[in-house]
């Protein structure tokens, strides 16, 4: 607030009723100048950091999962469409690679919600998923389903902490 009262109690009220700063007339020229570099420093501080996670780029056999973009991009670099349920369910499965994972899990995990018995849509977007990355899909490597347990990313998965 820049005014020419310059009491105590209007200090305070104008404080109180949100005002960063109370400069009253007179002033000198350098002290309102450092008083808009110290509102600038305060205004420069860090940004609110990202959700967890999102900072995260997954690489297995030349593929890449940046999770910030929500992208996954091909071994020679191409953009590899998907909707959000399959890169949830790709996410669910790469962040914990070398680990069965029953349809329950992996539809808790993709969508953050219960799911009835029957609610068979996972078996979907593993097979969705499959024609995408699979080189052969009837001999799958990367995403292999156990019997009985539910599904398995058996790929080696890197993790780094940054997108390019």
């Amino acid at each position: 607030m820049l005014t020419a009262i310059g009491e105590e109690t209007d200090r305070v009220i104008g404080l109180e009723m949100g005002a960063d700063n109370y400069v009253a007339k007179p002033f000198g020229p350098r002290e309102l100048l450092a008083r808009i570099r110290a509102v600038l420093r305060r205004a420069a501080l860090p940004a609110p950091r990202a959700p967890p996670g999102a900072g995260k780029v997954f690489e297995f056999l030349g593929w890449r999962l940046d999770v910030a973009r929500r992208r996954l991009y091909s071994p020679v670099g191409a953009l590899v469409n998907l909707r959000a349920a399959g890169f949830n369910v790709l996410l669910a499965l790469v962040e914990r690679p070398q680990r069965v994972l029953t349809r329950d899990q992996l539809l808790d995990l993709a969508r953050g919600r219960s799911t009835s018995p029957f609610d068979r849509s996972i078996d979907v977007h593993i097979s969705r998923l499959r024609r995408r990355i699979e080189e052969d899909t009837r001999e799958p490597a990367i995403i292999k389903t156990v019997r009985s347990g539910g599904y398995l990313f058996a790929a080696p998965v890197i993790q780094t902490g940054a997108t390019e």
